[in-house]
């Protein structure tokens, strides 16, 4: 019986939906702007939806609106930040400023209350909704509109159509020792076509647009060209000005920077730079954000890279939380490890610019081999369909789902990978903390849960 307990709580969680919870365990927790509120009766879960007594969020103190209650009509009218709504009872029409909307659950009467649909009404008000499965708790932050940046790479201008997106970081730029700047790819005949109509996609769509240069310094080459240019007054000057007039010609909202393996004999000189570049692109109102690897309190990783430092300087902190496990299996972000980053970086860095990064795909490793593949939606698309025997899982540790497999040489795999309740754990962690947004890498490849969640 056990074993046939855990393996149905694997099936609901990789298909993205919760197990079954009896009666006692469907009390919803709810915290508003980051306080814990205490009702009697609480939040009750309906066909994934939660419902909560009227009066709690609406005479909410965050919300400060009001319920009438018509006994008649048997029907609730409210009245908050210059919005009506109208709800019946048992029926899933509804208004709102005049116009009929349709409700996944109807509302209903429960120990003498009316309950309504919780994320519905508070995202109409312009409110922020996560769900953070583990404790059963729903998130809701009022006053703030997040940001959702997406990193673009050897992608196509369709991918910039997400409703949810608000920003899009073009990663196609690269330097090197001296400073100097050129594109990493579509640098041929046809290449200057392809940025102008993802640029133009981008700004039709009214996205912020971010041209982001980037050098590697994960080998003994990377690390000197990073050691030049940043130990050099003039290189540092000839790439912040290359930026500069390149974010001008383009016209860009701002520049994102993604230097990765910075020598520890570099920390001061690439804080040094990050602070002469900030006032180089200010001077013209253009942001600065940077990609910063995941750091936890007491890691000795990334000695090269000085959170409060760098953080006084830009406008954005985008903490990569994302390949956790590279050398050896493992998922790429398990949520203890994502909270621990995340802490970090907020005892560093001011709140309003800490930016949580999502990864949007998987690893496939070879265990008979010891190798690993990045798995994108295509692959789990293409793995879906094919005849080798497998088996789902979740690991409740990591939070992650997995998928065991034997491929056509008989070679024994396990992809770590995300879907849509991995990815709602770790949106909720940036709702939790009320964080200014999220990034996420990549456009291209992203798993369909992950816009899932956003839609959502």
């Amino acid at each position: 019986m056990k074993k046939l307990l855990i393996g149905l709580l694997m099936v609901f969680v990789v298909l993205g939906v919760a197990p079954h919870r009896t009666d006692a365990e469907e009390a919803v927790q709810i915290k508003i702007n980051g306080e814990l509120r205490n009702f009697s009766p609480g939040g009750k879960l309906v066909s994934g939806r939660t419902m909560l007594p009227v009066r709690y969020i609406v005479e909410d103190p965050a919300v400060g609106g009001e319920a009438l209650w018509d006994p008649n009509g048997r029907k609730v009218t409210i009245n908050c930040a210059d919005n009506q709504f109208v709800f019946v009872i048992d029926s899933c029409k509804a208004q709102f400023n005049g116009r009929e909307v349709t409700l996944d659950v109807a509302p209903f009467i429960y120990q003498g209350r009316t309950f309504l649909p919780l994320r519905f009404f508070a995202e109409q008000i312009g409110a922020t909704v996560g769900w953070k499965a583990r404790q059963n708790m729903v998130l809701i932050n009022f006053g703030q509109s997040p940001r959702v940046m997406g990193y673009f790479y050897y992608g196509t201008p369709e991918e910039l159509d997400h409703p949810s997106l608000t920003d899009v970081i073009f990663r196609w730029l690269e330097t090197d020792g001296e400073g100097n700047l050129f594109y990493e790819y579509w640098n041929d005949a046809g290449g200057a076509a392809r940025r102008h109509a993802a640029l133009d996609r981008a700004r039709q769509n009214g996205l912020k647009t971010h041209a982001s240069v980037m050098l590697m310094g994960w080998d003994a080459a990377g690390r000197d060209k990073l050691h030049s240019l940043l130990s050099d007054p003039q290189n540092r000057q000839r790439l912040i000005a290359n930026l500069t007039a390149h974010a001008l010609q383009f016209g860009y909202d701002g520049i994102n920077i993604d230097l990765e393996g910075i020598p520890a004999e570099d920390r001061d000189n690439f804080s040094r730079f990050m602070k002469e570049l900030a006032g180089a692109l200010r001077a013209h109102d253009l942001t600065l954000s940077a990609a910063a690897p995941a750091k936890v309190a007491g890691s000795s990783w990334h000695a090269g890279f000085d959170y409060t430092a760098v953080g006084q300087a830009v406008d954005y902190l985008i903490i990569m939380a994302y390949d956790y496990s590279t050398s050896k299996p493992g998922p790429s972000a398990p949520i203890y490890w994502l909270e621990d980053a995340t802490r970090y970086a907020l005892s560093c860095v001011p709140r309003e610019k800490v930016i949580l990064g999502i990864g949007t795909y998987g690893r496939d490793w070879n265990l008979d081999r010891g190798t690993r593949t990045t798995f994108y939606q295509s692959n789990l698309d293409n793995l879906l369909k094919s005849p080798y025997p497998q088996a789902w899982g979740f690991d409740l540790n990591s939070y992650t789902p997995y998928i065991d497999y034997q491929d056509q040489n008989g070679r024994q795999h396990r992809v770590w990978y995300e879907n849509n309740v991995s990815l709602g754990e770790k949106y909720a962690v940036a709702v939790e903390n009320n964080l200014p947004g999220i990034s996420f890498w990549r456009l291209t490849g992203a798993f369909n849960d992950f816009f899932r969640v956003l839609g959502e």
